[in-house]
């Protein structure tokens, strides 16, 4: 979300979601992707119905647009390269980025592990390309 008031909104759902469940939290994963996960689908369901709401078929903006990031063009040019990703493909970038090992992007995304390191190893080509102003297969 790009407007900071549906960020703040958009984190307090996620927040409350977290909380209500946490008397559920088995310990099957760790308490940081199984935070992930609920963050992760708690934004996706959020997102659509946003989109619902505003009639936008755009893709999914999940990654906020801080104005210290968008200082640094080349922040922002990765930013917006990101944003023009499927939103599945944003989401493994977004979970990269975060630090989330392949295993541990797996417990929240449902992906196995090898799909996922195959994926961001795409995905990664992609963007690179994207910065460097390139075609995608050039």
């Amino acid at each position: 979300m790009r407007d900071s008031a549906e960020q703040e909104d958009l984190f307090q759902e996620i927040a409350v979601a977290i909380w209500s469940a946490l008397p559920r939290f088995r310990g099957d994963a760790s308490k940081r992707t199984w935070a992930y996960r609920i963050a992760h689908n708690t934004a996706f369901t959020y997102a659509q119905k946003h989109r619902r709401r505003s009639g936008s078929q755009a893709p999914m903006e999940s990654l906020p647009c801080d104005p210290s990031v968008r200082e640094d063009r080349r922040h922002g040019d990765l930013l917006d390269a990101i944003r023009q990703l499927a939103p599945t493909d944003q989401t493994l970038v977004t979970l990269y980025l975060e630090g989330l090992s392949a295993r541990e992007i797996e417990e929240v995304t449902g992906y196995t592990a090898n799909n996922v390191a195959v994926r961001l190893s795409r995905l990664r080509r992609r963007l690179t390309q994207a910065l460097r102003g390139e075609e995608p297969g050039q």
